[in-house]
């Protein structure tokens, strides 16, 4: 269509895209259509602008027709913006392209007007994008064989009530010894006693055994092969792979598939030629986040692979090994690592290309992100090969750069890396929430810097007698008095939504119930003269959240009226029926102490007392309506939603409204009454009764349904983010705190897995388990190396999301050890420069605050 001069010409003068300076990006961008490419893309790399424009040159240039190309990304949301990104940029191309040849008709320099209908016919809503879930779903639905029914595919959430109510509860399996300590055993769980460990939380059990499940699934393993080994004395290992089977089994005889079932589903077409149709036609398969692929991922891209070759074109993966988080769901990164080795078993030769320069980071912020890596000797042989460190971008070189922007640029940094150390979480709490105030509100906040850590004086920390502590402390506080106060500033006047709050985990309450840094910082933040508001959706389980409490008590007390069915369900574990008694008291207290508006038409009690009575509602009284036979529960859940204010106007009660709602949609799915209360006779109101109970109250009352990152997929704004590093994958703040020891007061060693892994963690022992059946074999590393590794990538993706200012947090325990019985004892912590040779190694200039 055009030549790829013309192209490039037009991204950097319409696009405002800068291809041409940076090399790397140029390399990938100006492939070959038939040239396959390894892309190691780091941190803030531009990675998505190269995806974009790479697509576009292929239609652009290499005319290849939208319909030709597919493009997968990791999450829903990432697939939403790649196309409307794609959509955007790809319309102001045509459209230049258009004027430019229209203008070239007037003057008479082109007579037929062929290209530019051409242009016209361009319809990139033709591009297949989404994550392959969605992918696979969709070329299922659309081929699916004659005389079967469209595949329904569910969240994993379902599935966890699937395990629960059709396999666990039958027969109350769940309660089987066997079964409890084989679980416990295969996740690694350690009893305080001389007693064999046992798992039994009905929602942990079936999130442990779908895990399993999954692990089977994603590592293309045979069940049959792991039966085979099971000796009779095994017999919680034995009712484990039962009850995988039976949930296999009742899922596909309603042809209803979990993602790893849809996923085996869809290649096992791709294998069989009954999706030759969608072959034949595929050209380019662009693979986002690869690092975070499996075995049976890798399986279908390479199969659409071969296709695309023969067709003429190629396979792109981008992704960044040192960004891989998710082996606890099947992942493996060696696939990343590896791929170009691997590809080529098919006949495939990649090309690696490092996109390695970071537009998104000040130079101080880069700088630790390479030290961070690069500490550790034993992590880089996990590493790709030969990896390059990544680049500050030289801004003069660019065409767009000039004097102010470079001021303001050097302005940033400045801003060395910074730590904030207290003695107690609740003072770290309220000096943390008054300099987030100060920005809020002024937009600009000045600090004194109380000390220097530097890797020179932190060898110090190394030694064990107490003279060197001090030496330490001293050298850092002795730095310091030379330094000029910090300022950090934000663009005009602050606000909450630019800074985020990043942790392992955003739990407001720990496993034994005590309260956690997120919650200290969520109270002193409210408790301020100008409140911030928090936004951390995953702070609370759904179950313990009072709006979420007093919704599911009214819905109770609606179908269910003084739990006469709920008391003689003997299906329902005791913990379930407690949670929901505990609901319909809150209900009741709400509904008498608070009785929200609004009152008219009717009252919230009003509504309660009709549905209570089956009393038809009517603003004529003598007029005579019966109670319908059939009421549908989602009716009934936004009916009742009017009187919960916090479920429909708060940003945070919007998710959790989700959250329910999903859940009793896609329930629906497998059950006899589809989320409807039947009144049609006594048994169907009491069936359809108890299985509203047991599939959708059940799940919530024991932790089952969890909040996904799907349900908020916009972050809203003038809320301060609290959010574990997992959340916070893909996305960028101009402020990142980062907690790195808020909860570290000693070093326990059952608090060693979250900062200094000493032993294999609970992914690694069933991955270890499950991986020996499969043709990946066991993992290389060894396992305790494994979840170091993933504590390495998983703080690196935490300091890369920062652009101007990276804050680091934590107790003074954490860098300065503490004394028990006259003796040193230091708190060895990933997340702040020990390699696993427990030697503190730390970064350069870390300016205390």
């Amino acid at each position: 269509m055009i030549d790829y001069e013309e192209f490039e010409e037009i991204v950097v003068n319409v696009l405002e895209r800068d291809i041409s300076s940076n090399e790397d990006q140029k390399l990938a961008i100006s492939s070959p259509k038939d040239q396959s490419l390894f892309i190691v893309a780091g941190p803030g790399s531009g990675k998505t602008t190269v995806m974009v424009i790479k697509i576009l040159k292929f239609i652009f240039v290499d005319d290849v027709s939208p319909n030709e190309i597919l493009a997968t990304t990791f999450t829903r949301k990432a697939a939403s913006e790649l196309l409307s990104r794609i959509l955007s940029w790809g319309d102001k191309i045509r459209s230049k392209l258009i004027a430019h040849y229209m203008d070239k008709m007037f003057s008479g320099e082109l007579i037929d007007d062929t290209i530019i209908k051409e242009i016209h016919r361009i319809d990139f809503n033709q591009i297949k994008v989404g994550t392959i879930d969605s992918v696979a779903d969709e070329l299922l639905r659309i081929h699916r064989q004659a005389g079967t029914s469209k595949p329904i595919l569910i969240e994993d959430f379902v599935a966890n009530s699937v395990m629960i109510n059709e396999c666990l509860l039958k027969e109350d399996r769940y309660k089987n010894e066997a079964l409890q300590e084989y679980l416990a055993e295969v996740t690694g769980k350690e009893s305080n006693n001389e007693k064999k460990p046992k798992i039994k939380n009905l929602t942990i059990m079936a999130d442990t055994l779908l895990k399993i499940k999954e692990h089977i699934y994603y590592n293309m393993i045979d069940i049959n092969d792991i039966l085979k080994d099971v000796t009779p004395a095994e017999r919680g290992k034995q009712l484990a792979l039962k009850l995988i089977a039976e949930y296999v089994e009742r899922l596909q005889s309603q042809n209803i598939y979990d993602f790893a079932m849809l996923e085996t589903k869809f290649l096992d077409r791709l294998n069989s030629n009954s999706l030759d149709v969608f072959l034949d036609e595929i050209k380019i398969i662009l693979v986002d986040e690869y690092q975070d692929t499996n075995l049976l991922q890798e399986s279908i891209y390479f199969k659409i692979a071969e296709s695309a070759l023969k067709n003429g074109g190629n396979i792109t993966v981008v992704g960044d090994d040192d960004q891989s988080l998710y082996r606890f769901r099947g992942a493996s990164v060696d696939l990343f690592t590896n791929f170009i080795e691997r590809v080529s078993r098919i006949g495939i030769e990649a090309q690696e290309v490092n996109l390695k320069t970071n537009y998104r980071s000040s130079s101080n912020i880069i700088d630790l992100c390479n030290d961070f890596v690069e500490l550790d000797d034993e992590y880089q042989s996990a590493r790709v090969n030969e990896k390059p460190k990544i680049e500050y971008p030289n801004l003069g070189d660019t065409e767009d750069s000039d004097d102010e922007g470079e001021e303001a640029n050097a302005d940033i940094n400045r801003i060395p890396v910074l730590g904030m150390f207290r003695k107690s979480e609740q003072l770290l709490a309220s000096d943390l929430s008054k300099l987030i105030d100060e920005l809020n509100r002024n937009g600009i906040v000045k600090r004194k810097v109380k000390r220097v850590l530097t890797k020179e004086d932190n060898k110090r920390l190394n030694f064990d007698n107490k003279e060197t502590l001090i030496n330490y402390r001293d050298a850092g506080f002795n730095l310091a008095k030379d330094e000029d106060e910090i300022i950090i500033e934000l663009d005009e006047k602050g606000s909450p939504e630019d800074i985020a709050f990043l942790t392992y985990s955003p739990k407001e309450l720990s496993a034994n119930g005590q309260r956690t840094f997120p919650f200290a910082l969520k109270k002193y933040l409210g408790k301020l003269r100008h409140p911030i508001e928090v936004f951390n959706p995953r702070g609370q389980d759904l179950q313990n959240i009072d709006a979420v409490a007093v919704f599911c008590g009214l819905m109770l007390e609606c179908i269910d009226p003084n739990s006469n069915f709920q008391k003689i369900n003997d299906k329902i574990p005791n913990s379930a029926s407690m949670k929901m008694t505990k609901w319909r008291k809150k209900a009741v207290s709400y509904m008498n102490d608070v009785n929200p508006e609004p009152h008219s038409p009717v009252s919230l009690e009003k509504f309660i007392t009709h549905w209570q009575m089956r009393y038809p509602f009517s603003s004529d009284e003598s007029a005579e309506i019966k109670w319908p036979e059939k009421a549908s529960l989602m009716e009934l859940a936004y009916k009742l939603v009017t009187w919960i204010p916090q479920l429909q106007e708060d940003d945070e009660g919007v998710v959790y409204l989700k959250a329910i709602t999903q859940t009793i949609t896609q329930t629906s799915f497998f059950n006899k009454y589809s989320a409807n209360i039947d009144f049609s006779s006594m048994e169907d109101e009491k069936e359809s009764v108890n299985e509203a109970l047991l599939n959708i109250f059940v799940p919530i009352a024991t932790g089952g349904v969890q909040i996904d990152e799907n349900l908020f997929e916009v972050i809203p704004s003038n809320r301060f983010n609290i959010m574990s590093i997992h959340q916070s994958k893909g996305l960028e703040f101009p402020f990142v705190i980062v907690d790195v020891g808020s909860r570290f007061k000693k070093n326990l060693s059952k608090e060693s897995n979250l900062r200094f892994p000493k032993k294999a963690d609970s992914t690694s022992i069933l991955q270890d388990r499950i991986k020996r059946y499969s043709s990946l074999s066991i993992n290389e590393r060894d396992s305790t190396d494994c979840a170091f590794d993933d504590l390495t990538r998983l703080y690196f993706v935490a300091f890369s999301r920062a652009k101007d200012v990276l804050l680091l947090v934590g107790l003074n325990q954490s860098i300065d050890g503490y004394s028990q019985k006259e003796k040193l004892i230091k708190i060895p912590n990933v997340a702040l420069g020990w390699n696993r040779d427990e030697e503190f190694i730390g970064f350069d200039n870390i300016y205390l605050i």
